[in-house]
Order: C-alpha cells, then sequence, then structure tokens
C-alpha cells in the first residue's frame, strides 16, 4: 500500500513513542528530546513533528486527568492561550523549512535543552504574568514547528514553587491546548498526509503502554536515576543524528 509506512518506520516509530510517553509519564516532560532522535533515523523531520504533536495529545489528557484535583486552572490557562496563539506560527515554520536544516535545528536545541536540564541549573526565572506569557508562546513556536521545547515551560513551571503532581498536570494542560491548536494547523496546512495518520494510529497503544510503565515508575522508581539514563540516551542518538546532518551538508 502506497500510503502505508514500512515495517521498519512503523518498528522504530513505536520503540521510540514507547520510550518517549514513558519518560513524559514520569517526569511531566521530555517526550520530544527522547524520542525525536530516533526517528529521525526512519522518518523525515515533517512526519516526525506532526505524529509525534499528534499522538502526545491522549497522553497529555491522560496525565491531566490523573493530577486534576491539584491543576492550577486559573495560572495554566493564560499560558494555554497565549501559546495557541504561537501555534500558527510554529506549522508556518514546519510546513516551509528544509527538510536537512530541520533536523540540524531540532538535533542542536534538543542536545542544548538536555544540557541545560541534566546540568540541573537553578536559574531565577522571573514568575510575573507577562513573563509566562512570552514563554509560553516562544514554546509553543517550538513545540509545533520542531517538536521540542518542554524543559523551558518546565522550568518556569518549577519556578512557580508546585509540588509535582500540580507541575505535571499543569504541563499537560498546557501541552494538551498548544499541540491540539497545532495539529488542527496541520490539517489545513496539509501536512496530515495518509501515512502519517497511519503511523499516528499504529503508535498509539506503545504511547498508552508507555504512559502506564511511567505511572509505576513514578510509584516505584528512584527519578534521578532513570533522568540520567534517559539523559544519556539523549544525549548519545543526538550527537549521532547531528554528525550523520552536518557531514551531508
Amino acid at each position: 500500500m502506497a500510503n502505508f509506512p514500512s515495517p521498519i518506520e512503523a518498528a522504530v516509530a513505536a520503540l521510540a513513542m514507547f520510550i518517549g510517553s514513558t519518560v513524559l509519564s514520569t517526569v511531566g516532560f521530555g517526550i520530544g528530546m527522547t524520542s525525536i532522535p530516533l526517528l529521525l533515523f526512519a522518518l523525515e523531520p515533517q512526519t516526525v513533528i506532526v505524529v509525534l504533536n499528534a499522538v502526545s495529545l491522549p497522553l497529555f489528557a491522560l496525565i491531566v486527568y490523573q493530577n486534576r484535583a491539584e491543576l492550577p486552572k486559573r495560572r495554566v490557562l493564560p499560558w494555554a492561550i497565549a501559546g495557541m496563539v504561537g501555534a500558527p506560527v510554529g506549522v508556518i515554520v514546519l510546513k516551509d523549512a528544509d527538510a536537512t536544516l530541520l533536523k540540524i535545528a531540532i538535533t542542536v536545541v534538543i542536545i542544548a535543552l538536555t544540557i541545560l536540564v541534566a546540568s540541573n541549573v537553578k536559574t531565577p526565572i522571573p514568575k510575573g504574568t507577562i513573563s509566562g506569557l512570552v514563554v509560553a508562546f516562544v514554546v509553543s513556536v517550538l513545540l509545533n514547528a520542531l517538536g521540542i521545547g518542554g524543559p523551558l515551560i518546565a522550568l518556569y513551571a518549577l519556578a512557580q514553587g508546585w509540588g509535582r503532581n500540580t507541575v505535571r498536570g499543569a504541563l499537560s494542560l498546557y501541552f494538551l491546548c498548544v499541540e491540539a491548536a497545532g495539529v488542527v494547523g496541520y490539517g489545513f496546512a496539509g501536512l496530515l498526509t495518509a501515512e502519517r495518520v497511519w503511523l499516528i494510529a499504529i503508535v498509539t497503544i506503545p504511547v498508552v503502554l508507555g504512559f502506564w510503565l511511567g505511572t509505576q515508575l513514578v510509584r516505584r522508581m528512584n527519578e534521578t536515576m532513570f533522568q540520567r539514563a534517559a539523559v544519556a540516551v539523549i544525549l548519545v542518538t543526538s550527537a549521532m543524528v547531528l554528525a550523520r546532518e552536518v557531514s551531508s551538508l
């Protein structure tokens, strides 16, 4: 079937999204940083971003429901609105960007954000309303164009002094809103092709399984150890992708 993904594409996508959804369900962000380096080995960048953001929606909804009792809705909704305004900008960037340059941009940002998270930087991030709206807008553009940016909004959420479940729920509510807006934009831009819809369907079950595993890890596993292992995988795979793309220029 011409529009059906190959077995290798389907297998890589399923594995990458299972790993990414497990990381997200455990720490509240990082699905893009974890899964994109692996996905780029088998799929072209536009397909990676469209599939990632579309299939993440039910995962975010599950985490929001899981943490609904501790959601700071009044604080997060302005971020979500600012993010939805930025979504069309991200869609335009994704639609018009060169494939090779997009791969390099994605990988460079992944490595930079991973180092930031891994170094556990405690920056004096402002907590004001305006700064929150700016961060939410910028992250939405990054998410819908490059599939990454979660650590930026995660650092801002952590600066609010919220508890762990509040942070996980708040981030998921924000991601749910801005990526849903992006997926609608993908549809209008003609980016939701038949092959990509098939891939979304194929990886849905691995994503749900990753959610279940991540939920178990939250309860039983040392989070610091798990984050370090995830960071190591991200850095190694990202460096490999970056080296391959730079050498092809």
